[in-house]
């Protein structure tokens, strides 16, 4: 998401270039030949670059030229201690700092040349690793005490207690037999499961 612009960096921006564009004057206005002819060409140089910066600001990439803008004014005050002598740390550092606020990040609102952000990968849900493991129920050999054969309440056929007709009668409805004569005289009927 590309995040928006403040007026007060715009404004603070501006501050910086004016204070910077006033303190060069006054260090190339008593200056004469070759070094004024360059320094009045880079300092209109600077003045254009810096306009097109401020006005571009917040559209695209106009924070790159910012950083540029100070840049060039780093290195024409680099230059003007080399060629003249004195270096003005106050307009020094001012560039610096405009230089250290305007530093590209990785993209810039707007800009064509930035990449798109990578779509958000789907994860696997990790239930397996951080929810509680369920206890699986142990599987208990049948007794068969109440009897060998079972019957359904509501049912006609009599089952051994293994089948899986046998499994699914619920135990309210369930009536036992001892043997088969017995289930017969109450009037229920051998399954096909019933060897």
């Amino acid at each position: 998401m590309a995040e928006e612009k403040s007026n007060g960096k715009l404004m603070f921006y501006g501050l910086l270039l004016i204070i910077l564009f006033f303190g060069l004057i006054g260090v190339f206005i008593e200056a004469e030949g070759w070094f004024f002819g360059l320094e009045l060409a880079g300092m209109l140089f600077l003045l254009l670059l810096s306009l097109v910066a401020l006005g571009g600001y917040k559209g695209r990439c106009g924070e790159r030229i910012l950083f540029f803008v100070f840049m060039f004014y780093i290195a024409n005050l680099v230059l003007v201690w080399f060629f003249a002598g004195p270096l003005y740390l106050v307009l020094l550092f001012v560039a610096l700092l405009g230089f250290v606020m305007a530093v590209p990040r990785k993209c810039c609102a707007g800009c064509n040349t930035c990449v798109p952000p990578s779509p958000p990968v789907k994860e696997e849900p990790h239930s397996e690793v951080f929810d509680t493991p369920v206890q699986l129920e142990k599987k208990v050999a049948v007794k068969h005490s109440p009897g060998k054969y079972v019957a359904s309440k509501r049912g006609k056929f009599f089952h051994e207690p293994k089948s899986e007709w046998a499994k699914k009668i619920t135990k309210n409805n369930q009536i036992w037999f001892e043997n088969k004569q017995q289930a017969y005289r109450k009037g229920y009927k051998a399954h096909a499961d019933v060897a």
